[in-house]
């Protein structure tokens, strides 16, 4: 069969989305050149495993990865500054290939005594529509919930958003970048909640740090629950291109797509897009 990649029309096809082969495999002797890859979000290390993986595989090739907290990788698509932007969600005017997926973990501080919600719950709490946790659970304190919100750049967010069906999060809610920040956070704030990338959430709580990773629906954020995809919380990794990408961009894809790339972005912790 040859590689192919799938190309994501809207986020919620996501899940669902099959692996066709909407390009012809490259040739080997097309592939040479510098690839430029940026990007602002937590996959940093992953794509660092790909691009190595990548250069062993094609001698005349560098992959030059760019990530820094306040990049800009779409709009560094757009004026064709890099080939590669990574992003958690489609960019209706450029291409957009779903390479992998990453679960999001809702986070609290260890000594709450709320340790799941329903969909609905949590799209009351972070729109601002319940705001004390003793409205989410009797037994709760009665105490003010305080979101800790994230940065469009960390590519969390809007995926959220759109499980959830809200379209904004309460507007009082502290924003931070890094994953790290999130969970010191809530570590420090009985009354604190956030969301990170699944990965950070449960190297912290392995780690000992003091937080919860809330159960969604009843389901457990976990690996198996995000790989089997029963966890609901999931997101897509995202490449956007150039509507016509070059020979060595399509090698990438269709590289990290392949049985190969798909094995090291589940070394790396995040998910295949098909669980087999």
């Amino acid at each position: 069969m040859s590689l192919g990649f799938c190309i994501l029309l809207v986020s919620s096809a996501f899940f669902n989305c099959p692996l066709q082969a909407e390009e012809p495999p490259v040739r080997p002797s097309e592939v040479s050149g510098t690839l430029r890859v940026t990007g602002n979000g937590p996959e940093h290390f992953l794509l660092a495993s790909l691009a190595q993986a990548f250069e062993d595989q094609y001698p005349t090739v560098s992959v030059d990865v760019f990530w820094h907290e306040h990049a800009k990788p779409i709009r560094m698509v757009e004026l064709q500054e890099t080939d590669i932007g990574v992003t958690g969600y489609t960019t209706p005017s450029l291409r957009s290939t779903a390479i992998a997926r990453d679960g999001i973990a809702m986070i609290t501080n260890f000594s709450n005594p709320v340790s799941e919600m329903s969909l609905s719950q949590l799209g009351d709490v972070l729109s601002g529509k319940t705001r004390y946790w003793s409205q989410v659970y009797e037994e709760a304190p009665e105490m003010k919930i305080k979101i800790v919100n994230r940065s469009d750049n960390q590519n969390i967010r809007q995926e959220l958003l759109n499980v959830l069906g809200i379209k904004h999060i309460q507007r009082s809610a502290r924003i931070v970048d890094q994953e790290r920040h999130a969970i010191n956070l809530v570590t420090g704030d009985l009354s604190a909640m956030s969301f990170v990338s699944m990965t950070p959430a449960l190297r912290a709580r392995e780690d000992g740090v003091a937080i919860n990773l809330l159960f969604i629906e009843k389901i457990e954020p976990e690996y198996q629950t995000v790989l089997d995809k029963t966890y609901p919380l999931q997101r897509p990794v995202v490449f956007v291109t150039q509507r016509n990408p070059t020979s060595l961009i399509l090698a990438f894809e269709q590289f990290t797509l392949s049985p190969a790339g798909q094995r090291i972005i589940k070394a790396n912790k995040y998910y295949p897009l098909n669980d087999e």
